[in-house]
């Protein structure tokens, strides 16, 4: 194939977000083979309820997320499968086909490109992106080599009538874990996931994905550079600090460290202003300490700490009381 035939860099098409501070919830932690202390049930040996999954989505709709993912780990059972891997797909297309994501965030999946032909991957996501009105997205696997793999995937979208549903192509999100892959990030994503701790180094890694989005002829406004960031929200700073320190201990999130914020929803929302006001984040993708404490502290007391201070466009009022697993639950006092 010619590389005539490839998009470039700036003919993606970035999605328009409307808050000031982009908002993400990871769900991984609804999927089967996540840790019992940081799951919305302790039941073990059950398959996934799409009922459940999407009262998450539509309780993170209600905090004023526009992104939900689901990583690599998120399986629909605890069964060993062959194809158990493509479940955080799995996920978003039965959410879309039972018209759950109507008016709701879009939906990332993140699917390792060594299984199957990364172009038919490309086209099953963008099957789902119209299945879902246009939500759908991608997080791919990040390398000092992928650039080649995340242009064919743009320019099979370029071509694919699905994938242009709401006259948007599906987000093409990445996770580097160190600065090198930078470059690639910057040239491709709509969406780059951080894992750092330090305002400073974040502030140095997302300047080098921007100026390598605008060397690549791209607007760098049209990067979101996000931070993961675990969130634990108490009625109190020092409940929330105990309880933190507690998750940590059990080891809670696979992979680097993330950044960890703890307190009440206040508290949590003075950090994360900090971070944006520094030019080190344009958002974060939130971690939820457990399940359901902390999606609902999300909706019902860091939301409107950040829509109070303009960092979230304004929505309907937050819903207090929201459907998780079957029953209604009230915000409790969150310990």
């Amino acid at each position: 194939m010619s590389v005539q035939n490839l998009p470039t860099p700036a003919d993606s098409s970035s999605p328009a977000f409307t808050g000031r501070l982009l908002l993400g919830v990871d769900l991984t932690t609804t999927g089967a083979k996540a840790p019992l202390h940081r799951r919305s049930s302790a039941g073990t040996g059950q398959r996934v309820s799409l009922g459940d999954v999407a009262d998450y989505v539509a309780l993170s709709r209600d905090a004023g997320a526009e992104l939900v993912t689901f990583g690599e780990s998120f399986r629909l059972d605890d069964a060993p499968r062959n194809d158990a891997w493509l479940d955080p797909a799995v996920i978003a297309s039965r959410l879309a086909a039972a018209g759950l994501l109507d008016g709701g965030p879009r939906v990332v999946s993140a699917l390792p490109a060594g299984f199957l032909d990364p172009m038919r991957l490309a086209r099953a996501i963008a099957g789902i992106h119209a299945r879902s009105g246009g939500r759908a997205g991608w997080q791919l696997p990040t390398s000092t080599t992928s650039g080649g793999v995340h242009a064919e995937v743009r320019r099979v979208w370029s071509l694919t009538p699905e994938a242009r549903t709401g006259g948007r192509a599906p987000l093409l999100v990445t996770a580097p874990t160190d600065p090198a892959t930078a470059v690639v990030a910057g040239r491709w994503s709509d969406v780059v996931r951080l894992r750092v701790t330090d305002v400073a180094e974040a502030r140095r890694r997302r300047l080098a994905i921007r100026t390598a989005a605008e060397q690549a002829g791209r607007n760098p406004d049209d990067v979101r550079v996000v931070v993961d960031a675990v969130t634990v929200i108490s009625n109190d700073a020092a409940s929330a600090l105990f309880r933190a320190d507690l998750l940590r201990d059990l080891g809670t999130v696979e992979g680097p460290e993330p950044l960890t914020v703890a307190g009440t929803g206040r508290g949590v929302a003075d950090v994360l202003q900090e971070w944006v006001e520094a030019d080190a984040a344009d958002g974060f993708v939130v971690l939820p300490g457990s399940l359901p404490t902390d999606v609902l502290a999300i909706a019902g007391s860091l939301a409107p700490e950040l829509r109070e201070r303009g960092l979230l466009a304004p929505a309907d009022p937050v819903v207090a009381e929201a459907r998780v697993g079957g029953a209604a639950l009230s915000l409790p006092e969150l310990v």
